[in-house]
């Protein structure tokens, strides 16, 4: 028995090392992102129910980012981009004017973003690092709060697999720590090559 225990010790001692070994290498492959693509299923959770979207996103540093709804079939191939300066929205199901242009971002879009996560995480004071599981893999777990004082959009967690390194599920908390918005990435791509054509529309 007494060899069981410390069998059992010595491995959540080395399973706890090899977590925060993990930590500073994701911190800054994070931080040294400069863009990424990857499929994502999007979950808004409100009092009425769950509504549940699987969309493609590319993003930059810059702030710039690109997302392209796959379902439901009433979003089917409906692109919401963010140049820098205008939010640009293209339907492809009106027959006339197909795009829209509206004044800066909503944050319940913009913090699906990595990037705003990234920016949160640096400026929060109490910046949270833990470790999990997830679907049998052992992640790291960011948290981070959003600026404002929105009590829908309060906190945030980042899952990050300690193996592949890649950022697997994004929590939104709202201030009684109720999920709200819920992303899990797929073909998550680190610095993929993305041009200005990315962040245009063809009128």
């Amino acid at each position: 028995m007494k060899r069981l225990f410390l069998f059992l010790a010595i491995l959540l001692m080395t399973g706890c090392m090899s977590g925060k070994k993990s930590y500073p290498s994701i911190q800054d492959k994070l931080m040294a992102m400069s863009s990424y693509s990857a499929d994502c299923t999007l979950t808004y959770i409100s009092n009425k129910g769950e509504t549940v979207y699987k969309a493609t996103q590319l993003a930059s540093s810059d702030g710039r980012y690109r997302i392209k709804t796959s379902s439901p079939e009433n979003y089917r191939d409906n692109v919401v981009l963010y140049d820098g300066n205008m939010v640009w929205h293209y339907n492809p199901l009106v027959k006339e004017n197909k795009i829209s242009v509206d004044p800066p971002d909503k944050a319940s879009r913009r913090e699906i973003i990595l990037f705003s996560f990234m920016e949160n995480y640096v400026k929060s004071k109490d910046v949270g690092i833990e470790s999990a599981s997830l679907d049998e893999s052992l992640c790291t777990v960011l948290e981070a709060k959003l600026a404002g004082d929105s009590p829908l959009l309060c906190t945030e967690k980042l899952w990050v697999d300690n193996k592949t390194q890649l950022p697997v599920r994004l929590v939104i908390y709202d201030s009684e720590n109720n999920e709200r918005i819920v992303e899990e990435f797929e073909n998550f791509v680190y610095n993929c090559n993305i041009g200005e054509k990315d962040f245009t529309l063809d009128k």
